[in-house]
């Protein structure tokens, strides 16, 4: 299916309201293609930044999983046309503290891409090595890394941000089980201060200060978000993948439910005021979910403009169930992204096309 389409504006780590000035309605076609072969582009837990000009104005990061090179990067100029442009931690280059991936036990998952500063900074989670590096209070597999550089050539200087159950002794509510996955950043358009959210597997969405540089998280953490919802529960309750923007000064969150390999993978949408409060009510129905040719769409960007001026998310989907669990199958797609007062559409009727 063939797609003309509009939206809202974001800025960075910020989604703006308003309307904007529109080029072109953006025309694509899911999934999203390889420009080299034509194929459809897998790119698990998809992640763009929007640079504001440039021959190519959009910046992907995907999961990579166990493939010998971490973190696919991608450059488009119009969100639909994506070149490959290397990878983070290629072969021989991923971080010391971590499993090395590429059939020696390393998987990175979940990276998120931000200018911060004058820097690249990259939010990421990987598999610590435990040979390596010893961590106090878990036994949680996967931990949260960053990373920084001043141009996206690297070299990338990399560190644990975070693990599960490093601030058990200063907070009320414990990290009691699982690795910590999937981390994303936004700054808050009041005090410009960063937070940092991510999940806790497989059933937790946490949140924190960011440093002013994004490379250090404050130890006053909060956990946000839990299962509530029957769709959040198939088969098993799941809730990860957080995604928050501010849109006229109130919290979005964006979030994933449900498995991404048996089809039953959604969208969902919370809302808050204070990143920090817990404060969060949830939309009763998923925002995104299966429609006819695609099942189990899920860890979507935060929204991001697109050169018409219009707004929209890429996120992963699958054509059909994987009970093997085969990460690149998950494919790149793009929809729409617009508002009815505080009402978030996407693709119009909220289903995968």
């Amino acid at each position: 299916m063939r797609r003309s389409v509009p939206t809202c504006v974001l800025a960075m780590l910020i989604c703006l309201a308003g309307p904007a000035a529109a080029s072109a309605s953006l025309s694509y076609h899911n999934p999203l293609t390889d420009v080299r072969t034509g194929k459809a582009l897998s790119c698990p837990d998809p992640h763009v930044t929007d640079l504001g000009s440039g021959s190519f104005r959009y910046v992907m990061v995907c999961t990579t999983d166990d493939e010998p090179n971490a973190f696919a990067i991608h450059k488009s100029h119009d969100l639909v046309h994506w070149h490959p442009a290397g990878f983070v931690f290629p072969k021989g280059h991923q971080p010391g503290w971590a499993r090395q991936s590429g059939g020696r036990g390393g998987r990175f998952w979940a990276p998120e891409i931000y200018r911060i500063g004058k820097k690249w900074v990259i939010y990421f989670a990987a598999t610590v090595d435990p040979s390596k590096v010893r961590l106090p209070g878990t036994s949680g597999p996967m931990v949260l890394g960053v990373a920084s550089s001043p141009t996206l050539r690297g070299p990338w200087r990399t560190r644990i941000l975070h693990y599960r159950g490093q601030f058990n002794d200063s907070t009320r509510v414990d990290e009691s089980f699982g690795g910590v996955i999937d981390p994303s950043v936004a700054r808050s358009p009041r005090d410009h201060q960063l937070y940092l959210f991510w999940a806790v597997q497989a059933t937790q969405i946490w949140t924190g200060r960011l440093s002013s540089d994004g490379m250090t998280l404050d130890r006053n953490v909060r956990r946000v978000l839990t299962p509530t919802k029957p769709w959040e529960c198939h088969p098993t309750c799941t809730i990860e993948a957080p995604e928050p923007f501010f849109r006229g000064g109130a919290l979005n969150l964006l979030y994933s439910a449900a498995s991404t390999w048996d089809g039953s993978y959604v969208v969902g949408l919370a809302r808050g005021t204070d990143p920090l409060t817990g404060m969060y009510k949830k939309v009763d129905q998923p925002v995104l979910q299966r429609g006819t040719r695609f099942i189990g769409p899920g860890h979507s960007s935060q929204p991001v403009m697109g050169p018409d001026g219009h707004s929209y998310i890429l996120y992963h989907a699958l054509t059909s169930p994987d009970p093997k669990h085969v990460s690149n199958h998950r494919l790149l797609m793009i929809a729409r992204v617009s508002w009815r007062g505080d009402r978030l559409a996407v693709n119009g009727n909220g289903k995968a096309e």
